[in-house]
């Protein structure tokens, strides 16, 4: 049962990664693209919020509580379990209040035909946040590999 927790944790991990590797990659190069791609790119990464991010999260926090409830090595007291779960907190904490209000803001302003001027905060903010989100998922991968204060 371990094993297949584990793998279902991994793959819960690997999508939240691959998501957070593609928005951040994707979203400057869109930027520079006609109003409607990028209105439409923002709008499918907000909606990846619900229909990706979230049972990626949910998967791996899940999965990720059994695996502690089941083990014999380590609990919840253990360093690489508390930062795992301060960055689920932390995900969902920007999904809600970053990227999903200032995704479809941006979107708007798009379609609007406002000018970059008005866009290019709204774009920082969301490369800025990215950013750290994704910093914040490849730390908790260190520490999860490592098993940090396990």
């Amino acid at each position: 049962m371990r094993e297949f927790l584990l793998v279902l944790h991994i793959l819960g991990a690997a999508v939240w990664i691959g998501a957070a590797v593609v928005s951040n990659i994707m979203t400057p190069s869109v930027r520079r693209g006609p109003a409607v791609v990028a209105a439409s790119w923002l709008r499918s990464t907000v909606r990846f919020g619900t229909i990706l991010y979230l049972p990626a999260a949910l998967l791996v926090l899940i999965t990720g509580v059994w695996l502690v409830i089941d083990s014999d090595f380590y609990g919840f007291d253990a360093a690489f379990v508390s930062i795992g779960f301060a960055v689920v907190i932390i995900g969902a904490l920007l999904g809600n209040l970053v990227f999903g209000p200032q995704g479809k803001k941006a979107a708007e302003l798009h379609e609007s035909g406002a000018d970059d001027a008005n866009l290019a905060p709204i774009y920082s903010r969301l490369m800025m946040f990215g950013a750290l989100d994704l910093a914040l998922l490849v730390l908790v991968v260190f520490a999860m590999v490592g098993r940090w204060g396990a």
